[in-house]
């Protein structure tokens, strides 16, 4: 089933998603090549060991190399319905984790600021997506998946 142009709820969500990839970007080259200057310019707490810039450049590689990912969703959500759902699954997850990090793990203040990004584009993207769903699926003319 291809994405419909009067689909406004799928527009809504690419725009969404490409947000969410262009944020994770500016987030994954600047900790790949300067973690420490990252951690500054975000107010985060500093690293304290040599050691510790690596596993923050492998951080970036990794959101880097899921942003990737992200890609097929935000141009065709409709075919790459996976990729679309782990976009959605993966931005709310984060966002979780960062907040679940300030409240019971007691880490700085200042990650909620990452918490309250993840979270917001996680919950924008399930609210777009879920529309955009139940949009193709009570479309006239369309039936569900297995529906006789």
């Amino acid at each position: 089933m291809t994405s419909r142009i009067d689909n406004r709820y799928a527009k809504a969500f690419q725009a969404v998603v490409a947000l969410g990839i262009l944020i994770n970007v500016a987030m994954a080259i600047p900790s790949i090549i300067s973690p420490r200057w990252t951690l500054a310019a975000l107010s985060l707490p500093p690293i304290l060991s040599f050691k510790a810039d690596v596993w923050m450049r492998y951080a970036g590689a990794l959101l880097l190399a899921l942003s990737i990912m992200y890609v097929p969703a935000a141009v065709n959500p409709s075919r790459h319905r996976f990729n679309a759902s782990v976009a959605v699954i993966a931005q709310l997850g984060f966002g979780l984790f960062w907040f679940w990090l300030v409240t019971f793990a007691d880490y700085q203040a200042a990650y909620l600021g990452l918490a309250y990004v993840g979270g917001s584009l996680g919950a924008i993207q399930a609210l777009l997506y879920v529309a955009f769903l139940r949009r193709e699926y009570l479309r006239p003319g369309t039936h569900a998946p297995g529906a006789g």
